[in-house]
């Protein structure tokens, strides 16, 4: 794999994710016992969060980019997701309220 080409398998798939959520974990290790806690470096780590829930399939935005054989995989993806989200909300993050669907469509 090179830095330009998404994961052609599953295996590599479900690396790039566990890679995506230890750097999470690192940033939220560095985060604990600090006072205070910025919330700019909150949202930052939520969108590593959310990029793992994206990667995972929730909103099918990736469908196209993702190999054959995830399936395996699914019930890590869901623990990762649920561990990070956990986590990043015992730091006091809360996420945003949803936006409308009319503020996301385009004229």
């Amino acid at each position: 794999m090179d830095n330009l080409t998404p994961p052609q398998t599953a295996d590599e798939y479900i690396t790039l994710v566990r890679q995506i959520a230890a750097i999470a974990n690192k940033a939220m290790d560095t985060l604990e016992g600090s006072q205070p806690i910025h919330v700019s470096s909150l949202d930052r780590i939520a969108q590593n969060v959310e990029t793992v829930a994206s990667l995972r399939g929730d909103s099918g935005i990736y469908r196209t980019t993702r190999p054959e054989g995830l399936a395996e995989y699914q019930s890590e993806m869901y623990r990762i997701e649920d561990q990070l989200r956990s986590r990043l909300l015992s730091l006091g993050y809360k996420y945003p309220p949803p936006r409308a669907l009319s503020e996301m469509t385009q004229p």
